[in-house]
């Protein structure tokens, strides 16, 4: 929960905004804390005057608070459940014998509500608000975040660990901890367990992790001596940071090393081939028999990676594929697309971003079209003074 205390130059102010929320059907108020009559039966004129008597006690307070109680999306909560962590806050902040009004709102993607209230007190001092969002607020939120069990910005730290996670190893994020040791952690668990015949396949899986072995250009002295460096990737799949010697990770993955590693790997890939080229085939062609062909590469990948085969693609500026691979995280084998049968090779993804393309390019003309022959009946009817 993100509690937000915000002071405002008037009350009426923040009341009418809410109200016009609850006008367009963007908010419902869901409690009335204080006030003589039920929450459904309160007329803007009422809650307008129960906050103005506060007010003329003391003349002298201009300001007032809005407070707002921000949720993770994750926090299914109902009108019964908010109310009940709005009642809580407010007594934690010392407000409970307070006027206040709770406005859930519907306008955001996270679920949240704001609280209007005055914090002039029935004998007419003003409340004392210095540090309460330091200390109130955050004892409330912590308290709060525990009786209701929500969404911490631990879970949440820990959520985003769990999702930056492949087979439970974690991706390498730049900056975040220890790089090499997180490197490390790939090149030990990848080179271990992955069946991969060619440096390019290794990467295939290691460009998942965030991680890339380079050779360097043939010309140069680190390729011509046969050695190693990796390199981390930032999200976008651009080199960051100072790249490792191959040596220096405990695993030793040197090129000698990876290459023994490949020859072994070359047949044991092979057991598993068909299954992979099964799922391709049934995925690019849904039904091999009937010769029906999908025209969403979206779809189409998202299908096999439901099987647990992860599609690496490189595209140009124009969306075309030039080089593609397929890691399976459940036989760990990678298979480079142009050692595969020719309907699941790198011919039959560029037939469907074809396909693809094609079909959005329909879709664009027929609603040209449509718009166009709308615009033509409007103006025929405008012209014989016909309306809509």
């Amino acid at each position: 929960m993100r509690p937000k205390i915000t002071p405002c130059k008037s009350l009426k102010h923040s009341l009418i905004y809410n109200e016009e929320k609850l006008t367009s059907k963007q908010a419902s108020c869901i409690l009335a804390e204080n006030f003589l009559k039920d929450v459904h039966r309160l007329t803007l004129d009422d809650k307008l005057e129960r906050f103005q008597r506060l007010s003329q006690l003391n003349e002298r307070v201009t300001t007032s608070q809005h407070i707002t109680l921000n949720f993770d999306p994750l926090d299914q909560l109902s009108d019964e459940q908010m109310q009940k962590i709005a009642r809580s806050y407010m007594k934690e902040l010392g407000f409970e014998r307070q006027p206040y009004l709770v406005y859930r709102h519907f306008d955001a993607g996270h679920p949240h509500c704001h609280i209007v209230t005055s914090h002039i007190e029935a004998n007419g001092d003003p409340k004392v608000l210095y540090n309460i969002g330091r200390n109130q607020s955050e004892k409330a939120r912590l308290k709060i975040e525990k009786e209701f069990n929500l969404v911490t910005k631990e879970m949440k730290q820990q959520l985003r660990q769990e999702k930056e996670k492949i087979d439970g190893v974690q991706r390498v994020t730049y900056g975040q901890k220890s790089t090499a040791k997180a490197v490390s952690d790939v090149l030990e668990y990848v080179t271990e367990n992955y069946k991969y015949a060619t440096l390019k396949e290794l990467n295939a899986v290691l460009k998942l992790y965030r991680v890339e072995a380079y050779r360097g250009k043939e010309n140069s002295q680190l390729y011509q001596h046969r050695g190693l460096l990796y390199r981390v990737l930032d999200e976008h799949g651009n080199y960051i940071g100072v790249p490792l010697k191959a040596s220096f990770f405990d695993c030793k993955p040197t090129l000698d090393n990876l290459e023994k590693r490949m020859q072994l790997n070359q047949s044991l890939k092979m057991n598993h081939i068909n299954r992979l080229t099964s799922h391709i085939s049934w995925e690019l062609f849904e039904n091999p028999n009937s010769g029906i062909k999908p025209d969403n590469l979206e779809k189409f990948m998202d299908n096999l990676r439901r099987e647990g085969i992860t599609v690496v693609l490189k595209q140009d500026k124009e969306g075309n594929c030039s080089d593609a691979a397929y890691v399976d995280f459940h036989t760990k084998c990678i298979f480079d697309s142009k050692d595969l049968a020719p309907d699941c090779n790198l011919q039959a993804i560029q037939q469907l971003i074809e396909r693809d393309r094609t079909r959005r390019q329909q879709q664009e003309s027929l609603d040209e079209s449509q718009e166009l022959e709308h615009t033509h009946l409007h103006r025929h009817h405008h012209s014989h003074g016909l309306g809509l």
